[in-house]
């Protein structure tokens, strides 16, 4: 997986942690409409992308934590972080089908 294109996807979904982080430890974290938010804000392949780069994040030992520059980190504890991101990569998963 390309460097420039993890910091740019994993960079991306660490910042939607800000968004997201107060209903981060709830069994829904993302609102009914959100997957339609996400279809109308960038095409298709930019989700797949987003996808295959926390596919792969994923299953590093630090989710490529250390590729971010990002406040997000700063303001929430690492696993904040790591659980939105398994969290996010699951929605997305089911977002992606519905397209």
């Amino acid at each position: 997986m390309e460097k420039e294109k993890l910091e740019k996807y994993i960079g991306m979904a660490v910042d939607f942690t800000y968004y997201h982080y107060s209903r981060l430890h709830d069994n829904k974290v993302f609102p009914d409409e959100y997957c339609e938010q996400l279809k109308q804000s960038a095409p298709k392949e930019y989700w797949e992308e987003m996808y295959l780069c926390l596919r792969y994040a994923l299953a590093q030992e630090d989710y490529c934590l250390h590729l971010v520059i990002s406040p997000v980190k700063d303001r929430y504890k690492e696993a904040d972080i790591r659980l939105f991101l398994e969290k996010f990569y699951i929605y997305l998963e089911g977002c992606l089908k519905s397209y």
